[in-house]
This record gives structure tokens, sequence and C-alpha cells, in this order.
């Protein structure tokens, strides 16, 4: 019961903050900001849940309320699949590919890159 309470509490955090975020930009392009905010979220859930759980007295239910809740309400795949199925029926194909690509490179790369840090912080074993 306390995950669950804890993914509602952070999902409102992260819808919030989401929704904050697409108001503060006004692109013609608003699609990138899905693109940005999907890339955050991929380098936050690889450092929380490798730094989280190592480095701070934390119970599973708020890692699992960070992961699931915070960054899962703040990131959105369907959004991101509207958003490419919209620009391929207007037939731009070149920013459905610049878009797909950006997404799924620089998310990939966030990732990688939000776990490598959290490890470099993570405490080392002395022998």
């Amino acid at each position: 019961m306390k995950k669950i309470i804890a993914i509602a509490l952070f999902a409102m955090l992260g819808g919030g903050l989401r929704e904050w975020l697409g108001l503060l930009v006004s692109w013609p392009q608003h699609f990138w900001i899905t693109v940005i905010i999907n890339v955050t979220g991929a380098f936050l859930l690889s450092f929380v849940t490798t730094l989280l759980p190592a480095r701070l007295p934390v119970s599973p239910a708020i890692v699992t309320g960070m992961s699931v809740g915070l960054v899962g309400s703040f990131t959105t795949f369907s959004t991101f699949t509207l958003e490419t199925l919209q620009l391929w029926q207007r037939g731009q194909t070149g920013l459905v590919l610049a878009y797909v690509g950006a997404s799924l490179g620089l998310g990939l790369l966030a990732g990688l890159a939000g776990n490598l840090l959290s490890e470099h912080w993570l405490p080392t074993e002395e022998f």
C-alpha cells in the first residue's frame, strides 16, 4: 500500500511538472518539448534507480514512487507516438525521422549518462 500511495503522490508532481513545461514553452513545433521531457526522464530514471537505493536510506516505496510515479507521469510514450503519427500524416517524413531519431538516440544516451553519473557517485568498497 505504501508503494501505491508513493506512486500517486509522485505522479501528481511529475504530471504537474510536465504540464507546466508544456505551457512554459510555446514553440510552433511543440513536439520538441516532448523530446526534451522524455530525454530528461530517461536520465532521471537511470540516475534515481541506481543512485538512490545505494546512497540514501530511502524506502523501496520512495524509489518506486519516484521512478514509476514521478518519472513515469513526467515522460510519455503515448504523446511521442501520437505526435509521430501526426507528423507522418502531414507528410513531414524528415521531421518524423528527426523526431524519432532524436527521441531514441538522445534518450539512450541520457539513460547511459544517468547510469554512469550515478555509478560515479556510488560508494566504493575498500579492501
